[in-house]
């Protein structure tokens, strides 16, 4: 079985997570969901230092569904400076890999963090704000500010669709 890799990347309260779920259910059975969030802070309880544990482990699992499921989605901030290395040997054996990231504007964040439950506010969204954090990659396609769910989740369901 082929299987595409999806990484969606972004800063807090890009929409990021949104997107995820919501292509996850599109796909339906077999679709497998990396949330770096959920690796890292509810699995591994770790805080996003360099080198921490989630990184590899986020790698793993990913890596476990390519063969095995059409479509394996990792989601995060997943910031370039910890993160492009994992992601550069992670999209290597796969058949194909989109890229996707966040770029909007800080206040367009603060204004999607307002829609979802809260555990953390502006202060702590600021200090995690990674400006145009793009890995620079051919593939990389940027999502703005402008674009809606339906329209971003189309977006990727076509370029899954163009294989």
């Amino acid at each position: 079985m082929e299987t595409t890799l999806v990484i969606i990347r972004g800063n807090s309260g890009s929409g990021k997570t949104t997107l995820a779920e919501t292509l996850q259910k599109r796909l339906g059975h077999n679709t497998l969901l990396v949330e770096q969030d959920v690796v890292r802070r509810e699995m591994l309880m770790s805080r996003d230092n360099p080198g921490n544990l989630a990184i590899d482990l986020i790698k793993q699992i990913a890596t476990y569904g390519n063969h095995r499921v059409p479509v394996v989605i990792v989601e995060g901030i997943l910031a370039r400076e910890r993160y492009e290395g994992m992601l550069r040997k992670l999209a290597g054996p796969f058949a194909k890999t989109l890229t996707y990231y966040f770029d909007v504007d800080f206040k367009t964040t603060l204004t999607r963090h307002q829609t979802r439950t809260r555990d953390f506010g502006p202060q702590e969204m600021k200090q995690w704000w990674l400006p145009h954090d793009v890995l620079g990659w051919s593939s990389e396609q940027l999502i703005n500010q402008q674009s809606d769910l339906e329209m971003e989740v189309q977006q990727i369901l076509n370029d899954l669709n163009a294989r």
